[in-house]
């Protein structure tokens, strides 16, 4: 059960809570509030717990909700009361996420989880936690498949600081929020980015800045990369602009290439990207397909076909929105729509998801992608 709401009226949403208790009693709340409507979550905590329902929450760019964007609103699925979930502050140092807070979250899944690795871990975390990958690396190493993984960042779009993660009694930043699904298949993901550049090397590189490629200063390299290729002119003024149209990819030996997306260049001539990229790292510029593509919907809805739900929790990054433009990004979660129906999808825009291939290894952080998993 889900419902989208346009304009959150304190008794409409009171009324739905209670209609799905009386219907299936036992139930907790997922709810996921737009940016522009933040200012609600203190009303869904006030509902919450006057309703004795466990509570978990994140606020998102933007909604989708049956195959459309939404810019401002409310979405709320249930979830069974029983499912666990934390709320786990990460407070950062000057060497990254504290050790001790991936230790919380490796715990919450050592006390929860099956022994068969059949479960799935699925993660909102702050899009301004800074070593997301390594995180999630970290995590890998403490509980390995013990979980399938899932998730997605979450926060303003404008990369500024907000309370984006919540339950019942607290509303914070820097947080991570973890949900654990039981006997659950994972997430399918997809983005079907081409490289279009020859392979460089990323010479000098910590955390998600580049300072150099191929030993020359980045911003130099991938300006001169962007112009020959693509005819474009890339300056510091309209960056962000065409940068989204043409982000970097990091190549593995395994799956697509992960797309990061470069939000800033520095006086120095250092990319800033979303999401790290390791000394060294392989990089090309990469491509989107194009906009009447069905390449990505079909991959993804080929995984989830064997996985017969109601719904499915889909996450649409916002670069890949920004990308494409918001009516050609409507129209793929149209074709995603029907091409997992009757399941209806619902989820969030992202900055930035979470998935492993196939459900096994390690856990990835991406750029540009769709995430999509069955939603019992």
């Amino acid at each position: 059960m889900w419902k989208y709401f346009d304009n959150p009226v304190p008794l409409e949403l009171e009324n739905t809570l209670q209609a799905w208790q009386s219907e299936k009693p036992g139930l907790g709340l997922l709810a996921l509030c737009s940016e522009r409507s933040a200012d609600t979550v203190p009303l869904l905590q006030q509902l919450a717990n006057r309703q004795a329902l466990p509570l978990a929450g994140a606020v998102v760019p933007g909604l989708v909700a049956d195959g459309e964007l939404k810019s401002h609103g409310v979405l709320l699925a249930a979830l069974d009361a029983a499912i666990p979930q934390a709320l786990i502050p990460l407070p950062q140092s000057a060497d990254g996420t504290d050790d001790n807070a991936i230790g919380e979250l490796a715990a919450f899944v050592e006390a929860h989880a099956g022994e068969d690795g059949e479960d799935t871990l699925l993660l909102f975390i702050d899009a301004l936690t800074p070593d997301i990958a390594t995180l999630l690396d970290k995590l890998f190493l403490l509980i390995g498949n013990r979980v399938r993984y899932a998730g997605t960042n979450v926060g303003s779009e404008s990369f500024r600081s907000i309370p984006c993660l919540y339950d019942n009694t607290t509303f914070t930043a820097g947080a991570a929020l973890a949900i654990l699904l039981p006997r659950h298949p994972g997430a399918a993901i997809a983005h079907r980015y081409c490289k279009s550049t020859p392979l460089s090397v990323a010479t000098g590189a910590n955390g998600n800045r580049i300072a150099f490629i191929d030993g020359r200063p980045a911003f130099e390299v991938y300006r001169e990369l962007i112009a020959s290729t693509h005819g474009v002119e890339l300056t510091r003024e309209n960056f962000y602009q065409h940068a989204v149209h043409f982000p970097l990819a990091l190549h593995l030996a395994e799956g697509e290439p992960l797309v990061r997306i470069a939000v800033a260049s520095d006086e120095n001539g250092c990319l800033s990207c979303i999401g790290e990229i390791p000394e060294a790292s392989l990089l090309s510029v990469v491509e989107a397909a194009s906009p009447d593509s069905k390449e990505t919907v079909h991959e993804i809805a080929g995984r989830m076909h064997p996985h017969s739900s109601a719904a499915a929790m889909t996450f649409y990054c916002a670069g890949r929105m920004l990308h494409r433009g918001a009516a050609s990004a409507t129209s793929e979660l149209g074709e995603l729509q029907s091409a997992l129906a009757p399941a209806r999808i619902f989820g969030a825009l992202s900055l930035g998801e979470i998935a492993n291939y196939h459900g096994q290894g390690y856990p990835r952080f991406h750029n540009a992608t769709i995430v999509a998993l069955p939603w019992h």
